[in-house]
């Protein structure tokens, strides 16, 4: 072939190459909008955080609302959202509606995490069953020495959560509560604020997120729980030789349903492969995430678990 007619078509493929759009999104470039759970917020802000440090120079972009994960599964379904984080699976009704609309449905528990019952640092109260903390959420128990555990503190109980949350939602299923209606109860926003105001009264019990603890910087602890002959959690059985045992939300623990308050971290897509959605549910699911979970006390949902 001629060098000249070489040269001219080497020429227009440049040209037609050039011409063609620039791909919008991929895995790491382009936005997505996430609503997550208040209740593992800490945790997530901390995934979108090391991913952007890696990719925001492509042009990624998460952009993150904190809700609840009734307001994000409901994103999730009925609108545009292409990936979720639920502290909930979601309902068959929820999936089959999903797979209708959106023609697929990607489900995944990518952690484990727990809802802890945490008290003032001077209260001296280290433990309680599952029916204690029932019978304070329903005001059958107002006082610390009316526990079954006996222990060495004495008065009122002042119980402290938010209402209409993940946690007050997840304490009614778990324990089996039409309502919660302590004796006495101070109501609040946000978790930051559930662990401010257990601090500003030493009589107080509160409810949070497992990983709101560390995130709120507060000298509060955790109180070891143990499950009775009486509860069911059909989601996470422990074996029945550790039934009345009390142990501390830690991640062996819960990894081993020994924890009784233990709940999963479900991620949904309905995304195509190639987006943005894609890429940081993956990263979440994958090696780099995972440990960012673990380094917070939460179990990874997708690695190998070795027990040490």
């Amino acid at each position: 072939m001629h060098p000249t007619i070489i040269c001219f078509l080497l020429v227009v493929s440049f040209l037609l190459v050039s011409c063609l759009p620039e791909k919008t999104e991929t895995p790491t470039k382009g936005t997505i909008f996430l609503t997550i759970p208040e209740s593992i917020e800490p945790a997530m802000r901390v995934q979108a955080e090391e991913f952007l440090k890696i990719y925001a120079v492509n042009g990624a972009h998460v952009d993150i609302q904190v809700g609840s994960t009734e307001l994000a599964a409901t994103r999730f379904v009925l609108d545009t959202a292409r990936l979720a984080f639920l502290t909930r699976r979601l309902t068959p009704a929820e999936q089959d509606l999903v797979q209708k609309t959106a023609g697929q449905l990607i489900e995944l528990a990518v952690a484990y995490d727990a809802i802890i019952a945490v008290v003032h640092y001077k209260n001296k109260t280290e433990q309680a069953t599952l029916d204690d903390l029932r019978n304070i959420l329903t005001g059958r128990t107002t006082r610390w020495e009316q526990l079954s555990t006996g222990g060495p503190m004495r008065g009122a109980i002042t119980t402290i959560f938010q209402d209409s949350s993940d946690v007050s939602e997840y304490l009614r299923a778990r324990l089996s509560l039409s309502t919660l209606k302590p004796k006495t109860a101070i109501r609040t926003s946000s978790s930051l604020q559930t662990l401010q105001r257990v601090m500003d009264s030493p009589g107080s019990i509160g409810f949070v997120g497992l990983d709101w603890l560390d995130s709120a910087k507060v000298p509060a602890k955790a109180l070891e729980l143990a499950q009775t002959q009486a509860d069911v959690d059909t989601a996470f059985q422990p074996p029945v030789e550790r039934i009345g045992k009390f142990y501390p939300p830690h991640p062996a623990h819960i990894h081993r349903n020994f924890y009784p308050f233990k709940r999963g971290i479900y991620m949904y897509s309905k995304s195509v492969r190639g987006d943005i959605a894609t890429g940081f549910g993956t990263w979440v699911a994958n090696k780099e995430g995972q440990k960012l979970f673990l380094a917070r006390g939460i179990v990874p949902g997708t690695q190998p678990i070795r027990l040490r």
